[in-house]
């Protein structure tokens, strides 16, 4: 069985290039890529420099007006590098940057509430009475 001449180029040309898959990266709120901890930059959950942060969003071709969320994790208190990764991407162009946080809401069921102290009645309101235009 012979190889066909075309089939074995195209072959050869993946191979000698590498496959051109390009990556997509999501950016919305339920799936941010980018994400702030105590200790660091994380993009896609690989440690990255806010400077890279712009270069990665560039090479994607992410467009500038895009919102891009950044997740803070619940244990950060201080916003200096948040910030910091907010100024570098607006430098970069980019005008939507948006903090989130994971969002957490919890009810219970706590029965009647009791109250210790009866409820007083309020003080009874002075009437006012207007007068009638044939007065």
């Amino acid at each position: 069985m012979k190889a066909n001449p075309a089939c074995c180029a195209v072959v050869l040309g993946l191979i000698a290039c590498g496959c051109a898959t390009h990556r997509s990266i999501e950016l919305d709120a339920q799936h941010p890529a980018v994400r702030v901890t105590t200790r660091e930059v994380l993009f896609a959950d690989r440690p990255v420099s806010p400077h890279e942060v712009a270069a990665i969003l560039e090479d994607h071709d992410v467009p500038h007006d895009r919102v891009i969320h950044i997740l803070l994790d619940p244990d950060v208190k201080d916003l200096r590098p948040a910030r910091f990764l907010m100024a570098t991407l607006a430098k970069a162009g980019y005008t939507r940057p948006v903090l989130v946080t994971k969002r957490h809401a919890e009810s219970r069921n706590l029965g009647k509430v009791r109250r210790s102290v009866p409820r007083q009645a309020p003080a009874p309101r002075k009437s006012i009475r207007y007068r009638k235009a044939n007065e």
